[in-house]
């Protein structure tokens, strides 16, 4: 069963990018859970960058630690994701990195490229004020059936992430009725 993004957990960005850094070293959900529980933080130090502080994900299991659990095992959703943090959750979750795999545009990021599935999992847990939309032309679905073994790319679709913005109107000198 799958847990729908209302239903899922929802996790300030540093810890959820904690997780990810974590699960992208390699860690499994029971060992991570086992070093959050021991307070082995200084452990988990090893899979992120030098000056990343891993306290951040030990005061939160303090806090909420059953909601951090269920994070784990069944997935989360981010509270507020920036531009930053998004990037960071592509290359972490999904192996993808700017330049290489997509670009920088003004509004979000162009020409990412990932599998129906990811893109799922991707609308599940990044805020609704990200909006995905497919850019690339599908390939057909005969050339996929031949050629995916051989270039599992075919497989994948081309997307934009964008920021909405919301324009407050603002009406200057009394009342708007």
């Amino acid at each position: 069963m799958s847990v729908t993004r209302a239903q899922k957990v929802t996790l300030p960005q540093p810890v959820a990018l904690r997780l990810e850094i974590a699960r992208a070293g390699g860690l499994s959900e029971e060992v991570l859970l086992g070093a959050i529980r021991e307070k082995r933080i200084d452990a988990l130090q090893r899979f992120g960058p030098e000056q990343l502080s891993w306290d951040i994900l030990s005061e939160y299991a303090d806090e909420y630690p059953d909601d951090l659990e269920r994070a784990i095992r069944e997935g989360y959703a981010f509270k507020f994701l920036t531009i930053r943090g998004l990037t960071s959750y592509l290359r972490y979750r999904f192996g993808l990195h700017e330049k290489a795999d997509y670009r920088l545009v003004e509004e979000g990021l162009d020409g990412v490229r990932l599998e129906q599935s990811d893109i799922a999992l991707l609308k599940e847990t990044i805020p609704a004020f990200w909006l995905i939309t497919e850019t690339g032309a599908q390939a057909e679905e005969v050339i996929v059936e031949q050629r995916s073994a051989n270039h599992p790319d075919l497989n994948k679709m081309t997307i934009r992430i964008e920021r909405l913005h919301y324009h407050a109107n603002r009406f200057e000198g009394g009342d708007t009725k």
